[in-house]
């Protein structure tokens, strides 16, 4: 593991993830540049990661470490309540709604940069592992935006439902449709 301050002030960590033993079964989910490993670059505000690893990452100067870590992906924090845990009372869909548009946009982003690709045939390999990338970006977006969008649902049903009774049935959102 090592540590910087990027110009912002920002502190970082970053450390290697190996390709771990469970690796074998997860290998066909993971994008191709992530299948031996990536690099973490953590801050008390967010999480990035970086793939394929640099092979010198661990003696590069810390420049160099700031320019990787502005190249790596950000993550969406994704955390599992124990099994035994209450539920979280309802969070107000206002609340949700900045970070369902986030989600949205980048998903937007991804897609049209995939979009704007020529044929597949016309690419080389480091063309299309940047397309594998992007897919794989794009798709934990659009989980991040059915998660916030099922959640927003829900919690507008508990709150709307009568007291005792069945949900009532809200109206359609046409820009958020619930799936």
């Amino acid at each position: 593991m090592r540590q910087f301050r990027d110009e912002a002030g920002t502190e970082w960590k970053v450390f290697l993830t190996p390709r771990g033993s469970d690796a074998v079964s997860r290998d066909h989910y993971l994008p191709e540049a992530y299948r031996e490993g990536w690099l973490v670059f953590e801050s008390p505000q967010e999480k990035r990661r970086l793939a394929p690893v640099p092979a010198d990452w661990e003696t590069m100067p810390i420049e160099e470490l700031i320019a990787l870590c502005g190249k790596a992906v950000p993550q969406t924090a994704r955390t599992r309540a124990p099994a035994d845990a209450k539920p979280a009372a309802p969070v107000a869909a206002d609340s949700l709604r900045p970070q369902l548009e986030k989600a949205e946009q980048q998903l937007d982003r991804t897609l049209e940069e995939v979009c704007e690709t020529p044929d597949a045939a016309r690419l080389d390999t480091g063309e299309l592992i940047r397309v594998e990338e992007s897919l794989a970006l794009a798709t934990e977006a659009a989980k991040e935006a059915v998660s916030l969008r099922r959640k927003i649902r829900a919690d507008h049903d508990r709150a709307t439902a009568p007291a005792g009774g069945e949900p009532a049935l809200p109206k359609e959102d046409t820009r958020h449709p619930a799936r």
